[in-house]
């Protein structure tokens, strides 16, 4: 899923960045060539701090999840098993 996700955001970035080039280029075949660092390689660098940001949110939001499900039983469990109930 990594892979899609990282696939995905360096297209995205490239197409973003690249589109107008792409453009010009083929309107105008003498327009000058851009370097293969501003072509390629922002937008692959781009993709990859993106997709590392976002999978890092995601892990964090399901340790969360994680955390509340275990104090949530927990605090079940006290409440409704350890405590003695009024009658």
């Amino acid at each position: 899923m990594i892979f899609l996700s990282l696939l995905v955001n360096t297209l995205l970035f490239f197409i973003i960045f690249n589109l107008s080039y792409i453009k010009q280029k083929k309107a105008d075949p003498k327009y000058p060539d851009k370097p293969f660092s501003k072509l390629a390689l922002f937008p692959l660098a781009l993709g990859v701090i993106f997709t590392l940001i976002v999978d890092v949110f995601k892990g964090i939001f399901i340790y969360q999840i994680i955390i509340f499900i275990i104090s949530a039983l927990l605090l079940y469990w006290i409440f409704y098993f350890l405590l003695p109930r009024s009658k």
